[in-house]
């Protein structure tokens, strides 16, 4: 929708080379082609209802199942509507640094609106693929304001693929299956765990870490991040 959104080529044919079907002789029926484009300019009133729902709505994590003591959790927004996504990928494709403290305030808020009556024994965070040091600064920042330990007892036993790179659900799964461990499994005995990570697509992975957690003990584990992608969650 996007990309058919900015095309500069015409959106009749934009649309038969998406759908695969047989291009028009002539493409004339269009703001790209002989019809002047319309300009919408939002009011003042628009802009601030829409900066309030971003600020204010948090998705949820889709995440619970029967062989896992994982929970559904909380998103501060979602990738690729708003400036979150914007920051999220400069800051982990285009060396754009930490995440900066803004993306931290709003996922703090997501927390305790959700979450803030509930105790959480241990922060744990999701061992980076290609982000390096991002969200485990990111989580150190979180246990410090909320003043609960952190393990990074988390780690990968085997590469995996940026999760982003497969088109479904199952690949997704075939790539993360196995491949974490916890260190030192008496850590998280009995723990209630608030799991770190920035972005869920598919909650592949979040789901393969909640399996884990479980078998190692842990009594609940609930998935906090930064952003959930449009139409994750399959």
């Amino acid at each position: 929708m996007v990309d058919y959104v900015f095309t500069k080529e015409p959106r009749m044919k934009f649309l038969c080379k998406y759908l695969g079907d047989k291009l028009p002789n002539k493409f004339d029926n269009c703001d790209n082609t002989k019809y002047n484009k319309r300009t919408v300019v939002a009011q003042q009133s628009t802009i601030e209802k829409l900066k309030e729902f971003r600020e204010t709505y948090f998705p949820v994590l889709n995440v619970e199942s029967n062989n896992s003591n994982i929970k559904n959790g909380i998103a501060s927004s979602y990738y690729g509507v708003s400036n979150v996504g914007t920051v999220l990928h400069r800051c982990k494709y285009e060396n754009g640094g930490d995440f900066p403290d803004f993306l931290l305030k709003l996922t703090l808020k997501a927390f305790r609106r959700t979450f803030g009556n509930k105790h959480f024994d241990l922060i744990v965070y999701v061992p980076p693929t290609s982000s390096g040091e991002l969200v485990k600064n990111f989580a150190e920042k979180i246990s410090y304001v909320l003043k609960v330990p952190i393990s990074h007892k988390l780690v990968k036993q085997r590469e995996t693929q940026p999760q982003k790179v497969f088109q479904n659900g199952y690949l997704k799964r075939d790539n993360v299956s196995g491949a974490f461990n916890f260190t030192e499994p008496i850590e998280i005995n009995n723990k209630s765990i608030l799991l770190i990570d920035d972005i869920f697509d598919s909650g592949a992975t979040i789901r393969e870490i909640g399996k884990l957690l479980t078998n190692f003990g842990a009594e609940i584990i609930v998935p906090l991040v930064i952003a959930r992608t449009v139409g994750g969650d399959i």
